[in-house]
């Protein structure tokens, strides 16, 4: 069975100045979509497309995800993964974390989970990515450039996709994403609890879709029922979605939202522990 892992990367979300003008007007967004595959066996070919933390994160900050410090997973935590699927998890939740710092201009705290994504790396093997590029200098030397920090993390993504599968690992990028997009989604609904945004709540909502997508991919990953808990965590989530279907705009309701921050926190609890 061939199972492709389609990562949309967000390349870029710039803005430029006119010449003879203090107007900023938007350049267009580009988006690279990598097809990846992972031949495990002879037979139907299965396709799951899932976004890049980064993209999930610039479509929350343009519906108002503003920066709350103390909301990110504390760097000094990384000390507490000692087992390979923890670091993956965590990997994915500081890869939202530093996201969720770049869009909001955070430079300093965006490098310090650049270091701890590198730490991680070298645990999980994959050390080239990190030296290959020279994160570390680049995100240093580019401290308030915006729109120069986003091309960088989407680099980096780029690199993560065609790393993993051109050494095997295809199956470990749901595992990544599935923190990833845990903590990008507890960010969005505990920003929501401080500032209750339409827009926000919408943007939340429709990452159903995504969860479906991301559910698929760990189950046809999940070839040594190592993944069980954390599927079993994530249908309690997709479960939640269900009441769209009585939901006469198909929008969660602010409380729901509240019920589905809920849950979202007790997986995250669960992985960075």
């Amino acid at each position: 069975m061939k199972i492709k892992f389609i990562s949309i990367v967000f390349i870029c979300f710039a803005f430029a100045a006119c010449e003879d003008s203090t107007t900023e007007e938007p350049i267009e967004n580009e988006i690279a979509i990598e097809a990846t595959t992972e031949e495990v066996d002879q037979g139907e070919s299965l396709s799951y497309m899932l976004p890049s933390p980064l993209q999930i994160a610039e479509i929350f900050k343009n519906s108002g995800l503003n920066f709350v410090g103390d909301l990110t997973n504390p760097k000094e935590k990384i000390t507490s993964y000692n087992t390979k699927y923890s670091q993956k998890l965590n990997f994915g939740i500081y890869s939202a974390d530093m996201a969720y710092c770049i869009i909001n201009d955070q430079t300093q705290p965006a490098i310090d989970y650049l270091h701890n994504l590198k730490q991680l790396s070298e645990k999980l093997w994959m050390t080239d990515i990190f030296n290959s590029m020279g994160l570390s200098k680049r995100l240093e030397s580019n401290i308030g450039n915006h729109d120069s920090l986003t091309i960088i993390m989407a680099d980096l993504q780029i690199l993560l996709d065609d790393y993993l599968v051109d050494n095997g690992m295809g199956y470990t990028g749901p595992v990544i994403f599935a923190g990833a997009w845990i903590e990008t989604m507890y960010l969005g609904a505990e920003v929501n609890k401080t500032n209750s945004n339409e827009k926000l709540i919408y943007r939340l909502t429709e990452q159903s879709v995504v969860l479906d997508n991301l559910i698929k991919a760990l189950t046809q990953a999940d070839l040594d029922n190592d993944f069980t808990e954390l599927i079993t965590d994530l249908k309690k989530i997709d479960a939640h979605f269900d009441v769209l279907e009585t939901n006469e705009d198909g929008v969660l309701t602010e409380s729901q939202i509240n019920d589905l921050s809920i849950l979202i926190v007790q997986v995250r609890n669960k992985i960075i522990q």
